[in-house]
């Protein structure tokens, strides 16, 4: 089975939209996105990922598949959850999105899978809303026939099936850490997706489990030659 998720387009977020740029940016991947077989088609709630979405569901004549829980994971700490209920640009709250992969090298626990649970802020304030995250994401490749069990899957039923979400890039970064083993912290601050940047992940299966396989990290060809990069393909190399 393929998990290929997809960021948003370029956003204004003070309206959850799309800007001139990010029109442009969804439908060169919708086009791009002719390469692939989308068996089903998951999007976030959020109004910029429903526009960016929105190019490819009418170009293949799809239905979307639309999941609350896929709304970009607030980033924010220090806070009472009910405090502040809108996330918006100039927020003055602190944000762990932006803390500097390099302090966070000078954190050993941090890149620690068994550790960076007690890491401020990871641990308590991030930890809960990943974990949600994560839950519904288990749910759904159940759903699939994926059951999980510790780091592996159970493979209740093989399939070839292709699932695309069209997402956010905390969420893509948060779902990465929990299928690729890497601490939170890791995936926070070292995989940055460019907007309408691709990710693909592929099962590897063998005695009736399954791990998920990077295939690709933050594709984002359409946007500057035009064209896919496919499946096993390297950047700027032609298809055969």
């Amino acid at each position: 089975m393929d998990l290929l998720f997809a960021r948003h387009g370029h956003p204004d977020y003070a309206t959850d939209s799309l800007t001139a740029t990010g029109h442009a940016e969804a439908a060169a991947l919708a086009v791009a996105l002719d390469a692939y077989r989308l068996d089903r088609i998951y999007v976030s709630s959020m109004g910029r990922a429903l526009e960016t979405a929105a190019y490819t569901l009418q170009r293949r004549r799809q239905e979307a598949i639309v999941c609350d829980w896929l709304r970009e994971v607030d980033g924010r700490y220090g806070y009472q959850e009910d405090e502040v209920p809108d996330w918006g640009p100039g927020d003055p709250r602190l944000s762990a999105y932006e803390l500097h992969p390099a302090a966070l090298f000078a954190r050993p626990a941090s890149f620690s899978y068994e550790a960076w649970q007690g890491e401020v802020p990871y641990g308590p304030w991030l930890r809960p809303r990943f974990d949600a995250l994560q839950r519904s994401f288990d749910a759904l490749l159940a759903q699939e026939g994926y059951e999980r069990e510790g780091l592996r899957y159970r493979v209740r039923e093989s399939n070839q099936r292709t699932l695309a979400f069209f997402c956010h890039d905390g969420v893509m970064r948060g779902l990465l850490s929990h299928l690729l083993y890497i601490p939170l912290p890791a995936a926070l601050s070292l995989l940055i997706h460019e907007t309408t940047g691709l990710t693909l992940l592929r099962t590897v299966e063998d005695n009736g489990y399954a791990v998920f396989r990077m295939v690709f990290v933050n594709n984002a060809e359409h946007k500057r030659n035009g064209g896919p990069l496919l499946p096993g393909q390297q950047p700027g190399v032609s298809p055969v």
